[in-house]
């Protein structure tokens, strides 16, 4: 069997997926959304922290854009654009929170009220900001191995290894050989550090 064979086949089971969510049947999507949810777990383990009611809301807004972009892949749906799909939603979403704003009393006068409270924290101490610009630097990093010639695959690897599949079962669902996906993976290991070193 080819490489391009396996790869279809590997791509079926994703297509089949998102058919049943868009055209709501068999299991209504249930086995992509369980994909999805998967996938924001993975996420705020590796990344941050996200609570039940953030994921939740992710996970909706990840939905929605199933629905309504989901047509343009559906004959070639990949696990890996669905997993980009979910990690640019995990990152919008951090991004907004982040970007909420306290609103103060125009009438009280703030330096009174730093001094009576104390010293607002500085933008360079805030966990938020510093989320923000590590996620900030990890889509600079996916977006440049990705420009590349091997990138969507490289990207497959890896996110198949981030999720704990050891070298063989990458090796039958890529039809490389075990040696060979060990050797990708320790290069783009090292790739992976390079970049974030340039990009952040």
């Amino acid at each position: 069997m080819t490489k391009k064979s396996l790869t279809g086949l590997s791509n079926s089971g994703c297509s089949q997926m998102l058919g049943h969510l868009l055209d709501q049947k068999q299991d209504n999507g249930a086995a992509m959304m369980s994909l999805v949810e998967r996938y924001i777990g993975h996420f705020a383990r590796r990344y941050c922290n996200l609570s039940f009611h953030e994921r939740q809301d992710i996970s909706q807004e990840v939905a929605v854009k199933l629905l309504c972009h989901g047509t343009k892949v559906r004959d070639n749906c990949s696990r890996s654009w669905v997993y980009t799909v979910v990690r640019n939603e995990c990152i919008d979403y951090l991004r907004k929170q982040a970007k909420q704003i306290a609103v103060y009393d125009g009438s009280v006068d703030p330096e009174a009220e730093a001094n009576r409270t104390g010293s607002f924290p500085a933008i360079s101490e805030s966990v938020d900001v510093a989320v923000i610009q590590r996620l900030d630097c990890l889509q600079k990093v996916f977006d440049r191995i990705e420009q590349q010639e091997t990138g969507k695959a490289d990207i497959s690897i890896y996110t198949q290894y981030a999720f704990g599949f050891s070298y063989r079962e990458i090796s039958k669902r890529s039809s490389r050989s075990v040696d060979a996906i060990g050797q990708r993976i320790s290069v783009l290991k090292s790739r992976l550090k390079n970049l974030m070193n340039e990009c952040c």
